[in-house]
């Protein structure tokens, strides 16, 4: 099974949201997440190899959520610091950045 299946197989049992290293699919366990500008509104087979080749060129980590009908998909960057993780959100164009030991989005 190639990258893509396996993420789309993830994201099929993962519909309200999941975060892993590209590396080996293995999920994201802390962090401030921040979704990278140049996988805003990538949806559906083509945003996903869109979001995937920006992940594997930058951060090496990928994630998605599904909403209404679309699933969406973002290359992204994890900090520690929720500082550092709002001024990357700005900076990105970001709507929100989400913590995932909370499971909280913070509105930017």
């Amino acid at each position: 099974m190639n990258i893509i299946e396996r993420l789309k197989e993830i994201a099929e049992e993962n519909p309200n949201g999941f975060t892993v290293y590209t590396t080996n699919l293995e999920p994201v366990k802390k962090g401030w997440i921040v979704a990278q500008i140049e996988t805003q509104n990538c949806f559906g087979d083509e945003g996903l190899k869109k979001a995937l080749e920006v992940a594997l060129k930058t951060s090496q980590v990928l994630g998605g959520w599904k909403e209404e009908d679309l699933f969406y998909w973002d290359a992204v960057i994890i900090f520690n610091n929720e500082e550092e993780a709002t001024r990357s959100g700005i900076e990105n164009k970001q709507i929100a950045i989400y913590q995932i030991e909370t499971n909280n989005l913070k509105f930017l």
